[in-house]
This record gives structure tokens, C-alpha cells and sequence, in this order.
């Protein structure tokens, strides 16, 4: 008896550090953020900041990995497509979650149903940027001048169906000007074209463009959000000099896999309003060009389908052709 009391004891004790094993805390391996967009990008800026603090927060090694391609697309399937266990995220923005599903005929993904938003980390306002060679100083000019030279303005952008393309789209819809479209692979080298004098201006994001104003390389027209930029300071704003309805949707926010438990999913975002909230977090994403602003789950869900519609009905009243 006392053999068997002892084996059975044994077979429960195997059983029970079995379950303690697979019911192991998350995370207790690295996880990974994948970023579908190039390195340097605001994406990016995000996702490296994310990546330090999310490791602080969990005290687990936590990588960034760039899969970019399709604007935004590729990196986010992969994600879609990968383990619904909180071990792979994706930091993305409205280019592959808003955007694409407006433009593309067939997606890679669903992005409501293949998806779980876990939070909108940040907003990611736009400068509209022109080459110092251009004979205009403020916004009404630039209107004045792309209507007494129609089709001949050339604006440079990060790709077709990315968040610069459509803010140029919204831009020309609001003001009545037909601006011609470069679509570049990254806003990297589209600004750099744009020094070059390739092309006449862009949309750009405030963290890729103020290097190039500060420098001179570039002139700043005005930044497209509610009040001035702390990074510009002496560009007005669009409504400064009477332009309404130019904000876009530019935002970067956090997703996990459809099906991710539910306990993880609580717990990445219990994580990230910890570590993203604080002066630190807030001030680095300030310093690149990036407006904070935690939007948890249920609402960032309400978020995106409103900013869906938004695109939607840009894309038709713009009549922007869809793509394969």
C-alpha cells in the first residue's frame, strides 16, 4: 500500500507541475512586434519604444521585426497568419487596417475578423512640406500656384494607399487642385527625391520632415493638426490660415492574432497603459514627431470603424482607383 500511496502521489505531483508548466505565466519567452512598415518610419518609432518598455514592464525580452512591403500588408498577414498566443503583435497603422481594405480589391486578411485591437498608442501628424525651390510661402500660395499649374505639381508619397497618398487626396479634394502622384517604397525615399527636386512637395509625417526644415533642405507650408507642433513651432497650423477638414486618420496602434486568449490579451493591454503613460513614454514619442494618445480595446475598435467609413467615402469621392 504504502508503494502504490507513494506512485500515486508521484503520478500527481508529474500531473500537477504538467499543468503548471503549460499554465505558465505570459510571457515567459521573447516576444515579438512586427513592424510592416521600413525602419525609421513613425511605425518604427513606435514599435522600438513599445518593444523597451513592454520588456521593463514584463521583465522578458521583447524584439522588433521589420517586414515591410505592400504598404503595410505583407507584415500584417504575417501576423494574421501566425499563433493566436500573444508571442507575435503587430504595430501598424491605418495604412494596412483602414486604408488598404478601401483601396484593394482582394486583401491578404480580414482586418476586422483576423485581428484583435489591442490599443491606439499614438497619432502621427502631417506636415505639408514643398522643395524651397517652389515660389510659395504659406498655403493659399501653394493653392494658387498648383491651380495655375494643373497636374504639374508632382507630391511625393510613401507608396499608393498609404496614409501620405491619401492625405495628398484629401488635400487636393478639399482645396479643388490636381497634384500628380510619385508614389515612392517609404517616405525615405520619397523625401529624399523631394531634396533633390525630383518632385514639388509632400505630405509628410512631422518626425520624417523636421529634420529636413530645421536644416533648411526643406520649407514647411503648415502642419495639418488641432495646434502647433512643439518640433515646428513657427509653422502654423492648416486651420491657422483658414484650411478645414485636412486631419486624416494617421494613427499607430497595437493588434494581436484573432482567437488570442482573452487573460493575454488583458494582460498586454494592463501592460501597455502602464508603461506607455508615463512622462517618459510620452515625451519620447513627442520628441519624434508623435502625439500620445491610449485608446484601449473596445474603444479603439469603435475607432477604426469610424475612420473605415472616413476612407471609404475618401476613396470614392476622390475616385482613387482600387488596386488588385
Amino acid at each position: 500500500m504504502k508503494r502504490r500511496d507513494a506512485a500515486l502521489l508521484m503520478a500527481a505531483a508529474l500531473v500537477s507541475g504538467g499543468t503548471v508548466r503549460a499554465q505558465a505565466a505570459f510571457p515567459n519567452r521573447t516576444v515579438k512586434l512586427i513592424n510592416p512598415f521600413p525602419a525609421g518610419s513613425p511605425v518604427d518609432v513606435v514599435a522600438r519604444l513599445l518593444a523597451q518598455k513592454l520588456s521593463e514592464g514584463w521583465g522578458q525580452s521583447v524584439v522588433v521585426e521589420n517586414k515591410a512591403g505592400a504598404g503595410g500588408t505583407m507584415g500584417s498577414e504575417q501576423v494574421a497568419r501566425s499563433p493566436a498566443d500573444g508571442y507575435t503583435l503587430l504595430v501598424t497603422s491605418a495604412s494596412s487596417h483602414v486604408i488598404a481594405p478601401s483601396l484593394r480589391k482582394a486583401m491578404p486578411y480580414d482586418a476586422v475578423k483576423d485581428f484583435i485591437p489591442i490599443s491606439l498608442v499614438a497619432h502621427g501628424p502631417t506636415a505639408i512640406v514643398v522643395h524651397p525651390s517652389l515660389p510659395v510661402k504659406n498655403l493659399a500660395e501653394f493653392v494658387a500656384y498648383a491651380k495655375a499649374n494643373p497636374g504639374k505639381v508632382a507630391y511625393a508619397s510613401s507608396g499608393t494607399g498609404t496614409i501620405l497618398h491619401l492625405t495628398g487626396e484629401l488635400f487636393a479634394s478639399k482645396t479643388g487642385v490636381d497634384l500628380l502622384h510619385v508614389p515612392y517604397k517609404g517616405a525615405v525615399p520619397a523625401s529624399t527625391d523631394l531634396i533633390g527636386g525630383q518632385v514639388q512637395a509632400m505630405f509628410d509625417s512631422i518626425n520624417n520632415a523636421m529634420p529636413h526644415v530645421r536644416s533648411g533642405r526643406l520649407r514647411a507650408l503648415a502642419v495639418v493638426t488641432p495646434n502647433r507642433s512643439s518640433l515646428l513651432p513657427d509653422v502654423p497650423t492648416a486651420i491657422e490660415q483658414g484650411f478645414q477638414g485636412l486631419e486624416f486618420p494617421a494613427w499607430i496602434g497595437v493588434f494581436a492574432p484573432a482567437g488570442t486568449p482573452r487573460d493575454i490579451v488583458a494582460n498586454i493591454s494592463r501592460t501597455l497603459q502602464a508603461t506607455m503613460s508615463t512622462p517618459d513614454s510620452r515625451d519620447r514619442m513627442v520628441q519624434g514627431g508623435l502625439v500620445p494618445a491610449l485608446i484601449m480595446e473596445g474603444d479603439f475598435a469603435r475607432t477604426l470603424t469610424q475612420h473605415q467609413a472616413i476612407e471609404a467615402h475618401l476613396v470614392r469621392t476622390a475616385k482613387i482607383q482600387q488596386q488588385k
